[in-house]
This record gives structure tokens, sequence and C-alpha cells, in this order.
């Protein structure tokens, strides 16, 4: 039987989950200055990246975190401490809570990630990024079963939520790229009988997969195709091609690499779909995509995106009409056509 969406969206999950990296974002930023850098000069994420020999991707995550927490304030582009911060997170101030994120910093691992993220010379030596496996075009099983159960987990809801609310009028079928566990394809095929799926990853994906489709009963709809995403040839015969929590994983450059291969492989006036939380314009809002975007920083090669950024992507690409909605909870679906 198909799954109902539940009736209440987990936007409180994730807000709990997300606000994890609350702590982490300021013991890094005290164990690296970037409070007292700020204070003598305001500055871009750039321009601090190079005074501070950061690395930019990693403080363009950083920061938004800390405007978010109410420690930072951005104006035309350039960020500067607020009141609060200026209180309680430089070390020269007779409040400041510098001790107590320092004594926490020790325990957690997720300081550890992040300071090798913004740090350059640890994030050189840092390795076993999820995204690694795909990147080199294996997955060995382990790393395969624990990822595609991570992903699956906090997928569902929002691939349910989904398939019911948004528009996939004229698709028939569905090339879910990157698919991991198939939860979308499963969630399109219970609720969509028209519609066909094909979940294109690596084989121990793909075989994982498998199971995730024969369990929810819907192999009459949903198969699987191993195919490198980055080395090998993309199927033909799709009007769609499908990415959800994809785009996040990579550089701009590499999104831009993807989108190209699709909209090559892609039949004249097909789509491409592109399921994401979305930024906000400033790029630093609402809360849980900014938190997001550093979890996103810290543990693969990417980012949270706005629909500006994403639709530029997809021009670039050939691709045009690009429109966007809300799909579930903290989610959108961003559509574009040969």
């Amino acid at each position: 039987m198909p799954h109902q969406v539940p009736v209440i969206d987990d936007t409180l999950v994730w807000d709990a989950w997300l606000a994890m990296y609350k702590v982490p974002a300021l013991s890094v930023a005290l164990e690296l200055d970037i409070f007292e850098s700020l204070d003598a000069q305001p500055d871009s994420p750039e321009g601090l990246a190079a005074r501070r020999d950061c690395d930019l991707l990693g403080l363009r995550a950083l920061l938004p975190m800390l405007m978010q927490l109410g420690f930072l304030s951005l104006h035309g582009g350039i960020y500067q401490l607020s009141e609060a911060g200026k209180q309680y997170m430089l070390k020269s101030s007779p409040f400041s809570w510098g001790g107590l994120f320092k004594r926490l910093s020790a325990t957690m691992v997720a300081h550890k990630l992040l300071l090798e993220t913004i740090n350059k010379e640890r994030a050189r030596a840092a390795k076993n990024r999820p995204a690694d496996g795909w990147e080199s075009g294996h997955v060995d099983m382990p790393l395969a079963r624990d990822v595609t159960a991570f992903m699956h987990s906090h997928s569902a809801p929002a691939a349910y939520g989904m398939a019911r609310t948004c528009d996939f009028s004229g698709i028939r079928k569905v090339l879910d790229v990157g698919g991991g566990s198939g939860c979308f394809s499963i969630a399109l095929a219970s609720t969509r009988p028209d519609i066909y799926c094909s979940i294109m990853e690596l084989p121990t994906i793909c075989e994982l997969a498998q199971q995730y489709i024969e369990e929810a009963g819907v192999t009459s709809q949903v198969d699987t195709i191993v195919v490198d995403m980055f080395r090998q040839p993309w199927p033909l015969g799709f009007d769609a091609h499908f990415f959800s929590n994809v785009f996040h994983d990579w550089s701009v450059e590499t999104c831009l690499e993807l989108a190209r291969k699709s909209h090559t492989a892609l039949p004249v006036g097909g789509s491409i779909l592109l399921h994401e939380m979305l930024l906000d314009d400033s790029g630093t809002a609402p809360a849980p995509a900014v938190a997001f975007s550093l979890l996103m920083a810290m543990g693969t090669m990417g980012q949270q995106f706005t629909f500006a950024q994403l639709r530029e992507i997809l021009e670039t690409a050939g691709f045009r009409h690009v429109g966007c909605q809300h799909s579930y909870g903290y989610y959108s679906l961003v559509r574009a056509v040969k």
C-alpha cells in the first residue's frame, strides 16, 4: 500500500538535527579568531578568506550561520560584529564565553570537521568524505549501506510530500540521477501509476535500491541503471531527469557539468527537476537552509543554493523556462525545460 504523507511535515525534526551545528560554528569561529578579525576590519567572505588564509567555500557557509545566531550583521556584502558578538565573542571582553566553547570543542567531532573545512592546511589533509566515493566512481558496500540509509531516513517524508504536491504533468519516464535508495522514484510510482522511474546510481547503491523497490512493491514501475554519472554516457529515452539533494553536494562547476550532461541526454521539451532546500535571495536565510549549507561544506564539496544560482546554472547549460514551487517542509522543486 502507498505510504500516506504525514499529517505534519518534518520541519521540527530538521530543526532539531541542524541545531547541532550552531555550537561548532561558534567554537570554530572562536578558535580561528574570526570575531577578532571582523572587529578589526569588517569584510566580505572573499576578503576575510584572503586575509586569514581560510577556505572560501567554508567561510561562505560559516559567516551566514554566525549571522543567523545573532553575532554578526551584514551590510552591502560586508560582515561585521553585532553588539552581541562584541560583548560575548571577543576574547578581550570581560563577558566572553570563549572558555566555555573551548572546553566544549575538545569533545565535538563536528568542531574538528568544520575546522578542517575552514582551515586550508587541515582541509587539504581531510579525507573520507562521503562525496569522495561518487567522485571516484566507487563506493564500497559498508559505506553505501550507511549513506543510503542516512539519506533515505531524512528524504522519505519529503519524497511523498513532493509526489503529491508538485506538478508532474507531461512526464511519463523519469531518470532519477544519483537516486540513492530510490525513495523519490518509489514515492512517484506509489502516487502516479502513469510514471515509470529508473534510478541511475553506482553498482553498490543500485543493489541496495533494488531492495527498497521490492519492499515498496513497485517493481513494475521502478528499476535501476548502473551508470557513473561523471564518466559514462547517460541513457536516453527519458522525458525528465530528477535530482534530489544532488547539486548541493558539488561545486558550481560540477553542477554545471551535470546540468550539461542532462541537457545533452534529454529530448527537446524534456525537463530537469532539482529538489533542494533553497536559500533566499540574500544567501543568509532561512536558518535551516543556512545550517544545511554549513553541513554540506563540512561533509561534501558543496553548498545550498538560492533559486537565482540554480537558474543561472540551468540557463548556462541551455535550459529555459526555469521555475520553482514549494514542495514539502523546507524543500522546493526547481524545473526547467530543454
